[in-house]
């Protein structure tokens, strides 16, 4: 037997996944998404930067968790930004390193120069 999630259970799931905390992390790699991505960043040096969770409504109440944060560019020269990723775990090193990618996505290069920032809306609909 396969079961369906029902509507009132999507709403569940989304908000038992906003109440843990989530970590934002830009990479310059050229994957495209699969399950087993990973976020190649060897040429910047960003944190992962604290996002926030919210519930929001796609096709049904609250069947999307959104994750929103702000990631700052710190090096010195320019980079071109072709993924992100959500951990649960804020890492450590530079660039960060540790804990799980939960998401991940790609898209086309986004150039950004020291002290540029770009802000991530993450949307995981639940079906």
């Amino acid at each position: 037997m396969v079961a369906r999630v029902q509507n009132n259970g999507l709403a569940r799931i989304t908000a038992a996944l906003i109440a843990l905390s989530w970590w934002l992390q830009w990479g310059t790699g050229t994957g495209a998404a699969a399950s087993a991505n990973v976020v190649t960043t060897t040429s910047t040096t960003e944190a992962r930067s604290s996002a926030t969770a919210t519930q929001q409504t796609t096709t049904v109440t609250s069947d999307t968790m959104r994750l929103v944060a702000t990631i700052t560019e710190l090096s010195a020269g320019p980079v071109a930004i072709t993924e992100v990723g959500a951990f649960d775990a804020v890492g450590t090193g530079s660039p960060p390193t540790g804990g799980n990618m939960d998401i991940y996505g790609d898209f086309s290069a986004i150039n950004v120069s020291s002290g540029d920032s770009i802000q991530f809306t993450i949307n995981t609909k639940f079906t």
